[in-house]
């Protein structure tokens, strides 16, 4: 297990890289925000800078197009038979519906800055099925090995955040005077001393009401050796671990717990052995879900971002705005008199270039007013500003790589290449959805686990739609190599409403194939979740004869009738 004085290493390191960074984190939010001049050449010399949201654009062309508006999964069965895949799926696809706000937000931080991430965390709560938390996390709050190639073989994997000291000490079951306390601050906008431990954050923190006191928490998790250690600098000068392990809540809902949100009537399992999240063969699950759109090929794990991509441009762009508004303000109405010309309510007149306006000129008979008075010569812009402005723009249109039709414009693709383009194939958008569904994937499988042991022993009673209908949630069901598959808006009414239509076309075509009627009938009751009763068929009652008629005569063995017809 990591010991206090390899934590504090681990985090001196992370420290020590993106604190050279924060510069350049800033400039990526500032540009993103159109925020550039506000913070880096404001207002000089009564010159206004001028900035175009050509950043903001880019990155949410992209977000518009890699948006999962209803994330589901589908899941596949164990090949081993464990688990129930049906209640894996059901259960994953209701979690995912809950977290589209953090997955848009990791997305949007891993466009701006190298990369982003999605942390899963216990929470306290009387349902089962709620105790699983989602927040989007930038980079430089999550620890990574550098050293590695990929992220499954990471040493370890950390996440540094600030924490309410009273929070922190009644978590991690320590007196107050026991942890130091700091100031609140966001690491992007805060100034620190690279490799130091302190913030500058808003005022004095021994001056602040213990309410508005924090401390720094690091949470590591030890792949080696399978365990999960909290350290903090603020604790016993950073040589002791803060905590060992994690607080889970486990146990199934209590009805008579479920009135009492403070404390509900379940178990909490202090785990101190190692991670408590294992999939079906004992590998040891990390809750937090890197997210990728490009990468440093020397260093994977460091990400890159792609509004640093085109940060040259972006400034460019700011730039050649700014000077081409000078120059259509420099463009005044101005005038050349000779002196004495006009007089003095003359000369205000013109000043004040009202509408409509007369203004008289004492000339001698026969004397030219041309001569006169004369506009003062104005230089025109030079064409080659707007042409590079346009350069810059392709430059970014061509960085960016993506399609046409994303920046709303029209064009004349073939049919073939819309539907391509709509499959997310052949294209930069193509491959960074691929990403995206891998954490939503990941996402999915990693909830799984983690409410495997949130239910314990207990089990949890579900209603699901035909063909499984109410069933009892256990940790078994979730317990299985399952393969997850990402499929947008898998579970919404909409692509409901499509399957309902496309059985609906295909049902006369099955019959016509010799199809069962009885069961296309069966499943006609299931998509449109019918009662079961409409599934069975009823025999038709025998029709009496009408009165007066002669009876039909009764067919003997062989098809005859008794007369031999």
């Amino acid at each position: 297990m990591l010991t206090p004085e390899q934590c504090q290493s681990i985090c001196e390191q992370h420290d020590l890289y993106w604190d050279g960074r924060r510069g350049e984190m800033r400039e990526l939010r500032n540009l993103y925000m159109t925020q550039f001049f506000q913070h880096n050449q404001p207002m000089l010399d009564g010159i206004l800078r001028t900035e175009v949201p050509k950043a903001y654009a880019v990155v949410e062309s992209y977000l518009g197009s890699l948006y999962a508006k209803n994330p589901a999964v589908e899941v596949q069965p164990d090949i081993r038979g464990r688990g129930n895949a049906e209640v894996a799926e059901a259960c994953a696809n209701q979690y995912l519906l809950t977290i589209r706000e953090q997955l848009e937000d990791a997305t949007r931080l891993a466009l701006i800055y190298p990369s982003g991430f999605c942390k899963l965390a216990p929470v306290m709560g009387a349902d089962p099925l709620k105790r699983v938390s989602c927040a989007a996390l930038p980079p430089w709050e999550v620890i990574v090995d550098a050293t590695s190639s990929s992220w499954e073989q990471q040493r370890y994997v950390g996440h540094v955040y600030l924490m309410p000291l009273l929070e922190a000490a009644e978590r991690y079951s320590k007196s107050e005077d026991e942890l130091r306390a700091r100031a609140y601050s966001k690491w992007i906008e805060a100034a620190t001393i690279a490799g130091k431990d302190q913030l500058m954050g808003l005022g004095d923190p021994t001056q602040t009401p213990p309410e508005e006191q924090w401390v720094r928490v690091v949470e590591l998790y030890d792949m080696l050796n399978d365990a999960l250690v909290v350290w903090s600098p603020d604790y016993a000068n950073g040589q002791a671990h803060l905590f060992e392990g994690v607080q889970v809540q486990v146990g199934a809902l209590d009805p008579d717990a479920a009135a009492d949100q403070e404390r509900p009537d379940a178990e909490v399992e202090h785990e101190t052995t190692g991670i408590p999240y294992k999939t079906a063969n004992g590998r040891p699950v990390v809750p937090i879900i890197p997210l990728y759109f490009s990468r440093d090929p020397d260093t994977p794990l460091r990400g890159y971002s792609l509004i640093r991509r085109s940060v040259d441009q972006f400034r460019e762009l700011n730039v050649m705005r700014t000077y081409q508004a000078q120059g259509v303000r420099r463009m005044a109405r101005q005038w050349m008199v000779r002196a004495g010309f006009l007089s003095e309510d003359g000369a205000a007149k013109i000043s004040q270039g009202l509408d409509g306006e007369f203004v008289e000129v004492d000339l001698q008979p026969g004397q030219p007013l041309e001569g006169n008075i004369m506009p003062v010569p104005q230089a025109p812009i030079p064409a080659d500003i707007s042409i590079y402005a346009q350069t810059v723009q392709n430059d970014i249109n061509e960085a960016g790589l993506l399609a046409p039709f994303t920046r709303g414009e029209v064009t004349k693709s073939t049919a073939t290449e819309q539907q391509l383009l709509a499959a997310y194939t052949s294209s930069e958008v193509g491959r960074m959805a691929r990403q995206r569904d891998a954490v939503i994937t990941t996402i999915a499988k990693t909830y799984n686990i983690m409410l495997s042991v949130v239910l314990g022993d207990e089990a949890e009673p579900l209603s699901l739609p035909n063909p499984v209908g109410p069933t009892i949630l256990s940790a078994d069901d979730l317990t299985g190599d399952f393969s997850y598959w990402a499929v947008d808006a898998g579970t919404t009414p909409m692509s409901d409403l499509a399957k309902q239509q496309a059985l609906e076309r295909l049902a006369p075509l099955l019959l016509q194939l010799g199809a069962d009627p009885q069961q296309v009938l069966a499943e006609l009751v299931r998509t449109y979740q019918l009662p079961e009763s409409f599934a069975e068929i009823v025999e038709p009652a025998p029709m009496a004869p009408e009165q007066g008629a002669a009876p039909l005569p009764f067919p003997a063995a062989g098809g005859m009738t008794p007369e031999g017809f």
